[in-house]
């Protein structure tokens, strides 16, 4: 059973609009603009502009960094983390290795998906599924710390990671196209 005290709280809660005091770390819902906004931790508090400014820097540098990964993805899938063992220890691109479909085309798509899937557990490599694994794991925790910094909702940290993300593509976006159209007439 509820006390007096207890229902005192809650009608003062009520009161208040269901407000909570959630103290220093009350996150404010709309985009704002201030140089001493904490960054992953209290210990990451700028208290100048230069400091503020080199908050800004690095997650241009970080959010460069993830579009960089992101371009190097493909390029690392194609010619390593899908690349078959060869018979004297040479990496060939799956798509080389000689798998060919042959009647495969004519088999029911089930039984196509269930062969496929038993070609590719049979090629598993444990270097190569940690390798791609640890990539995976470095890319999603920029991403995370990228999403972390724009959910502070300060506009200066907003804009380092949106200036970044641009940049990071302006530099490496051509990495990750498919430039298989390109290579047969190049100058």
């Amino acid at each position: 059973m509820a006390t007096a005290m207890d229902m005192s709280d809650t009608a003062k809660s009520m009161d208040t609009g269901n407000m909570v005091d959630m103290g220093d770390s009350q996150m404010s819902m709309t985009f704002f603009f201030s140089s001493t906004t904490s960054l992953f931790s209290k210990a990451w508090t700028p208290t100048n502009s230069a400091e503020y400014a080199g908050t800004c820097i690095f997650l241009v540098v970080l959010a460069v960094i993830m579009r960089f990964m992101l371009a190097l993805k493909p390029v690392l899938e194609k010619s390593i983390w899908n690349a078959v063992v060869g018979s004297r220890g040479q990496l060939i691109p799956n798509d080389e290795a000689g798998y060919q479909k042959g009647d495969m085309a004519t088999r029911p798509p089930l039984m196509r998906v269930y062969g496929d899937m038993r070609r590719r557990w049979a090629a598993w490599r444990f270097k190569t599924s940690l390798s791609r694994a640890s990539f995976e794991l470095s890319l999603a925790t920029i991403g995370y710390l990228l999403m972390l910094a724009v959910m502070t909702m300060n506009v200066g940290y907003f804009l380092a990671v949106l200036g970044g993300l641009f940049l990071g593509t302006f530099i490496v976006g051509d990495l990750a196209a498919d430039n298989s159209l390109y290579q047969d007439h190049h100058c």
